[in-house]
C-alpha cells in the first residue's frame, strides 16, 4: 500500500542560496506525527522522510516549476515527486513540491507509469483518506500518440531505446540526457521508453523532466532544456560520462547499436508496438539484466519474444530486417535460427522463416543468412533422411546457402545419403529417383554414388526396348536436375561416339527418344548429331552420303564452325553417313573443305584417304592441304609418303622460293624413290615448281641449278614457268615498271639466252616465246636512252653479248614489237586435268575451277619478282 502522500515548500534563502525544504500539514495528507520526523534507524519513518527531503532536495534544487521525477530510494520503494507553482506569491524562488512514496512491492505502479500522472489535475486536488493516494494518470500517452512521435523521431529511436536498455545491463550505466526545447518532447520520450520495455521495469524506470543540474540528478532519464547549465558539446561529458540525446542541434553521443533497440525501433515505425510483457520472475543478478547479443529464458530483453511480432508484418518484416546494424542482423538471425531448431508454441512457422531467409538472402551476404539457412535446411534434410522417398521438390530450392554452409551440410548428411543411393542402386532403377534426387542436392554431379548411378541409367537406357528403359526415363523426369541430365548426356555421347552411334540411333528411333530430343540444348555436340542424322536421313527428306555428310555438317545457329572440326564428332559424323563405307573420290575435296585435313587425322580417318591422294583425279588446294597434314604421320607406304611430300615440298617452294638449289636435288630424289606418282599428281607438283622458279632472280635461277633443271625438264614444266613468268607482265603498270629497269631487262635477256651445256630442244622455243611475250612487250615502251643502257650492261659481259641483243631488238622491231599494246595474260596451262569436279557443298565457299590453284600470295619475301627484279654487278 502507498505508506505517505507528502507536501513540501522548497524555498531558496535570497542571499545565500541555500535551499530549504520545509514539510507543509496539508489536507492533501495527513500530517507526519513528530515520532516519524525524529525516528532513526534503517527503515525508521524518520529515516525515510529523510530520505525522501534529500532525493526532492537534489532532484528539484535547480529545476523551474511544473517537474515530474521518479527516483529509487536507498531504504526501497518508489518516490514520486510533481513541482508546483507558488501561486500566492509568483515572483517568489520556491515551489510546492508534492511526493509519493510507494513501498516495494505496494500496490498501485502496478496499473499506472509514473509518467502518465504529467501534469495531472489530482496533483492540485487532496487525497482520499482511505483510497488510493497515487495520482489519476491523465499524461494521454496512448500508443498512437506513441507510433506517431517515434516515426517523428525515427532517426534518434534506436539509438535511444539502446541506452535505454543498457540502463539495465550495467547497474552502473551511464545516465541518459535528453535535451529538448519543451519539456513535453522529454515526457514524451520517457513515455516511449515505458512503453517499450517490460511491464516491471517500466514501473522501475526513474526520470526527471526537467534539470538545470542533470550532474546532480539521481535519476536515470534527465531532461535539460536550452537554458540548461549543462554542456552538450563537452566530449568528456557527450562521450564518456553521459549517454546524451541532442534535440537541440548539438553533436550528441555516439551511436551503440543493440539488436533489441533496432527491433523495437522497427515496430515502433511499423505502427505495431510490442505488446507488453508479463513480469519476469526475479533471479540472482536478474536486475542486471542481459549483455548485448545474449538472451535466456529470464531475459526481460529476449530477442525471440520482438522477432515474432516484427515478422507479423508481412513481407515488409525482411526489408526491416536488412535495415538493421550489421551486429544487430546477426544476433537476429541467429535468434531465428533457434526458432527453426525449437518449433514451440509461438514461435514463427517453418513456412515464415523460410520466406524471411529468402528475403534477407536478397540483400545479405551469405555470412549473415547462413545460420538461418542452415537451420533451415537441416530440418529438410532431416525430414527426407528420415523418409527415404521419392521426393517432389529439392529439400534446399530456395535457401541462399553459401559454400561454406553447403560444406557443413555435406559433411553432417552426406554419408546417410550415400549409404541410402547404394543400397538402391542394387535394387531396380526406378527405385532411385528418391535417394539419387537427394544425393544430387547435396553433393551435386561429385557425389561418392552419382556415378555409379549416371552408369546404371545410361546402361538401361541404350537398350531402348528393354523392360527398364521406360523406369530410367522416369527416374531422370521425377528428379529433374539439370546437372544429372547433362551427366546423362555426356555418358551416353562416351558410350555411343564412333560405330557405337547406332546404339543412339535406336534410342531416338524408339519411344524414350523424346527424352533425348527434349534436352539438346545441354547434350554434347556428336548427340545433336545422331539427332540430325535421324532426321535427316529419315522421311521426307531420305539424304545419302555426301549430302547428308554437309547438311549434319552445317554450323549450328550462332556457332562459330562446323561440328565436323571436332575429332570425336566427326568419327560419328562419318559413321552415321559412310558407317564402314567411303565416299566417290570426287567427293573428297568438299569433305576436307568442311572439316579439315587435321580434324580428318585426328579422327583417325586418315587411312581413308590415301587412295585419294595417290590418285586424286584432280589436283587442287584441299590435296595440297592434305599432304601438308599427313606427310610425317607414321603408317603411310613409300608411295604414299613420297606422294605427299613431292605436293609439300613444292608448295613451300612456290610460296616462298627459298633454297632452290636443296628444292631441286630433293625432288629429284623423290622421283627416283617414287617413280610411280601419279600422272596427274606429278603434273600439280611440276605446276608449284615453275611458280617458284619464277619468283627467283636472274642470278639465283642460274647459280642454283634451277635453270639447268628447267631447261632439261619436261615439257609441262617448261610451260608451268612460261605461263607464271609471263603472268607477272599481265598489266600495263608492270610493263612501265620494268621499262624503267634496264638492269633488270639485261640480267634476264642474259639468263635465258644463255647456251646451256645441256639443254633440250623444246626449251630453246620457252625461251623465245618467254623473250617475245615480256621483255617483247616491254622493248616496245623503251625509250632509245633504255635501250643504250641495256646494251652498255651487256657489252661488260661480252661484245658477243652486245651483238646477240642487237640482234634481237632488230627481229622484233622488224616482227612488229613496237607494239606497245599489252598481249594479256597468257593462257595458263591447266595442271592435273582430271574427273569432272565434285557437287558444289551447300553453305561452303565455291570449289576452284578445274586446274586452278591458289593465286601466289602478293607479299613477296625478300627475293625476285621478274618486274621487280634487284640488281646485281655484271660479271
Amino acid at each position: 500500500m502507498v505508506i505517505r502522500r507528502l507536501s513540501y515548500l522548497l524555498d531558496r534563502e535570497p542571499d545565500t542560496g541555500s535551499v530549504r525544504l520545509q514539510p507543509l500539514p496539508s489536507p492533501r495528507s495527513p500530517e507526519p506525527t513528530p515520532s516519524e520526523r525524529s525516528a532513526g534507524g534503517d527503515g525508521a519513518p524518520g529515516d525515510l522522510l529523510a530520505q525522501v527531503e534529500q532525493v526532492i532536495a537534489l532532484t528539484h534544487r535547480w529545476t523551474p516549476h511544473a517537474v515530474l521525477s521518479c527516483s529509487r530510494l536507498p531504504a526501497g520503494g518508489s518516490l514520486l515527486c510533481n513541482g508546483r507553482t507558488d501561486h500566492e506569491h509568483p515572483g517568489a524562488r520556491r515551489q510546492f513540491i508534492d511526493a509519493v512514496h510507494l513501498p516495494a512491492g505496494a500496490s498501485g505502479f502496478d496499473r499506472v507509469w509514473p509518467i502518465d500522472t504529467w501534469r495531472s489535475r489530482s496533483w492540485d486536488t487532496p487525497a482520499p483518506a482511505d483510497g488510493d493516494l497515487l495520482p489519476a494518470p491523465e499524461g494521454h500517452f496512448d500508443r498512437p500518440l506513441l507510433v506517431r512521435f517515434a516515426r517523428e523521431q525515427a532517426s534518434r529511436l534506436a539509438p535511444f531505446l539502446a541506452d535505454v536498455r543498457r540502463l539495465w545491463a550495467d547497474p552502473a550505466g551511464r545516465q541518459i540526457v535528453i535535451a529538448e526545447e519543451d519539456p513535453e518532447t522529454v515526457v514524451r520520450w520517457i513515455a516511449l521508453a515505458c512503453a517499450s520495455l517490460p511491464e516491471h521495469l517500466a514501473r522501475e524506470l526513474t526520470f526527471v523532466t526537467h534539470a538545470d543540474e542533470p550532474r546532480e540528478a539521481p535519476q536515470q532519464i534527465v531532461g535539460i532544456g536550452p537554458g540548461s547549465s549543462f554542456d552538450r558539446h563537452d566530449p568528456l561529458l557527450v562521450r564518456h560520462l553521459y549517454r546524451v540525446h541532442d534535440g537541440l542541434g548539438g553533436p550528441g553521443s555516439p551511436y551503440l547499436p543493440d539488436p533489441w533497440a533496432e527491433l523495437m525501433a522497427a515496430l515502433w515505425q511499423a505502427g505495431a508496438p510490442p505488446i507488453p510483457s508479463a513480469p519476469v520472475a526475479p533471479t540472482s543478478g536478474a536486475t542486471s539484466g542481459a549483455t548485448s547479443g545474449t538472451t535466456s529464458a529470464a531475459d526481460p530483453f529476449d530477442l525471440a519474444a520482438l522477432v515474432p511480432q516484427l515478422l507479423r508484418l508481412g513481407t515488409e518484416s525482411g526489408d526491416r530486417l536488412t535495415a538493421l546494424h550489421s551486429d544487430s542482423l546477426r544476433t537476429v538471425v541467429t535468434t531465428l535460427a533457434s526458432a527453426v531448431r525449437d518449433q514451440s508454441q509461438g514461435t514463427p512457422a517453418v513456412e515464415e522463416l523460410t520466406r524471411v531467409c529468402q528475403e534477407l538472402g536478397k540483400h545479405c551476404p551469405e555470412s549473415v543468412t547462413d545460420p538461418l539457412a542452415l537451420a533451415l535446411a537441416r530440418r529438410r534434410l532431416a525430414a527426407a533422411l528420415d523418409q527415404d522417398t521419392e521426393l517432389r521438390h529439392d529439400p534446399l530450392v530456395g535457401l541462399p546457402l553459401g559454400e561454406s554452409a553447403q560444406r557443413s551440410l555435406r559433411t553432417e548428411f552426406g554419408p546417410g545419403f550415400d549409404k541410402g543411393l547404394a543400397r538402391r542402386l542394387r535394387g531396380p532403377v526406378s527405385a532411385l529417383a528418391g535417394p539419387l534426387h537427394l544425393a544430387l542436392v547435396l553433393h551435386g554431379h561429385q557425389g561418392v554414388g552419382v556415378e555409379d548411378a549416371v552408369n546404371k541409367l545410361v546402361r538401361v537406357l541404350l537398350q531402348p526396348y528393354g523392360s527398364e528403359c521406360a523406369d530410367a526415363v522416369a527416374v531422370l523426369k521425377n528428379v529433374g536436375h539439370q546437372g544429372l541430365n547433362r551427366l546423362v548426356l555426356e555418358q551416353i555421347a562416351v558410350k555411343t561416339a564412333g560405330r557405337r552411334s547406332d546404339l543412339l540411333r535406336e534410342l531416338l528411333m524408339s519411344p524414350q527418344g523424346e527424352w533425348v530430343r527434349s534436352h539438346l540444348k545441354s547434350a554434347p555436340p556428336s548427340v545433336s548429331l545422331v539427332e540430325l542424322a535421324v532426321r535427316w536421313g529419315g522421311p521426307p527428306h531420305h539424304l545419302r552420303g555426301t549430302d547428308l555428310f554437309a547438311k549434319l555438317a552445317e554450323p549450328a545457329p550462332g556457332a562459330a564452325g562446323s561440328v565436323a572440326a571436332d575429332p570425336p564428332t566427326l568419327e560419328t559424323l562419318w559413321w552415321l553417313v559412310w558407317g564402314s563405307g567411303q565416299p566417290e573420290r570426287a567427293h573428297f575435296p568438299g569433305i576436307i573443305r568442311i572439316c579439315g585435313a587435321e580434324a580428318i587425322l585426328a579422327a583417325g580417318l586418315g587411312t581413308r584417304f590415301l587412295i585419294w591422294l595417290t590418285s586424286p583425279g584432280r589436283f587442287d588446294r584441299e590435296l595440297i592441304d592434305f599432304a601438308h597434314a599427313v606427310h610425317r604421320r607414321s603408317g603411310l607406304g613409300g608411295r604414299e609418303r613420297a606422294t605427299a611430300q613431292l605436293i609439300v615440298l613444292a608448295d613451300d617452294f612456290a610460296r616462298t622460293g627459298e633454297s632452290p638449289r636443296d628444292v631441286v636435288d630433293r625432288v629429284g630424289e623423290l622421283r627416283r624413290d617414287a617413280p610411280a606418282v601419279d600422272a596427274l599428281v606429278w603434273d600439280g607438283v611440276q605446276h608449284l615448281l615453275a611458280r617458284g622458279f619464277a619468283r627467283l632472280t636472274p642470278h639465283d635461277l642460274y647459280q642454283s641449278g634451277a635453270l639447268s633443271y628447267l631447261a632439261n625438264g619436261e615439257p609441262a614444266l617448261q610451260h608451268h614457268y612460261r605461263a607464271a613468268v609471263q603472268a607477272e607482265f599481265a598489266d600495263d603498270a608492270a610493263v612501265n615498271r620494268m621499262a624503267d629497269r634496264p638492269d633488270a631487262v639485261a640480267d634476264l635477256f642474259y639468263v635465258w639466252r644463255r647456251d646451256l651445256t645441256r639443254s633440250s630442244r623444246a626449251w630453246h622455243a620457252t625461251v623465245e616465246e618467254l623473250l617475245r611475250g615480256t621483255l617483247g612487250v616491254v622493248l616496245g615502251r623503251m625509250n632509245e636512252e633504255q635501250r643504250g643502257a641495256v646494251a652498255t650492261r651487256l657489252v661488260r659481259r661480252s661484245r658477243d653479248w652486245l651483238l646477240t641483243w642487237q640482234g634481237w631488238t632488230d627481229e622484233m622491231t622488224r616482227g612488229g614489237g613496237r607494239d606497245t599494246q599489252i598481249p594479256g595474260a597468257p593462257a595458263t596451262y591447266p595442271p592435273a586435268h582430271g574427273q569432272q569436279p565434285a557437287p558444289h557443298v551447300p553453305g561452303q565457299p565455291p570449289p576452284p575451277k578445274p586446274g586452278e590453284l591458289p593465286p601466289v600470295p602478293q607479299q613477296y619475301p625478300p627475293g625476285y619478282s621478274p618486274s621487280h627484279p634487284p640488281p646485281y654487278p655484271p660479271r
